[in-house]
């Protein structure tokens, strides 16, 4: 259900925990932007173009899949990580299925290459589903 979770890791030097200073939608992408709990650096993560979903949800609201997480990988990978890269996730079957390519034998071939990123910040979840790797910058 949880699916396969791994800390991801898209530049060297990134700070452990993080808070999301700010997240914008446009017609263009989304952008997410993430702080050091010391604000003394951060990362801004850019999906240039659309995503085919995203979720932000209050960590509290999330407590199943810290448990799952706390049992399967341990405290640590999820309290001092933010970044993470989620295969084979019920997010990701859903979104697969719920396309309208759904029965589209070039739709399906691109819906296997769909990725889930979840960001777990200091107080919330934030699961992006995407077909690409974002742009990524240091702040």
């Amino acid at each position: 259900m949880y699916g396969k979770w791994s800390q991801w890791k898209p530049v060297s030097d990134l700070p452990g925990k993080m808070y999301t200073e700010k997240l914008i939608e446009t017609c263009d992408g989304l952008e997410i932007t993430l702080m050091a709990r010391d604000d003394s650096r951060g990362i801004k993560i850019i999906f240039p173009f659309s995503v085919i979903s995203y979720q932000s949800t209050e960590e509290e609201n999330r407590c199943k899949t810290l448990g799952f997480l706390d049992k399967e990988y341990g405290t640590d990978f999820y309290a001092k990580w933010t970044l993470f890269e989620v295969q084979d996730s019920v997010l990701l079957k859903w979104a697969r299925e719920e396309s309208i390519y759904g029965g589209c034998n070039d739709a399906i071939e691109m819906y296997r290459h769909v990725k889930q990123f979840t960001l777990i910040t200091s107080d919330e979840f934030i699961d992006i589903i995407t077909s690409y790797d974002p742009e990524i910058q240091l702040l």
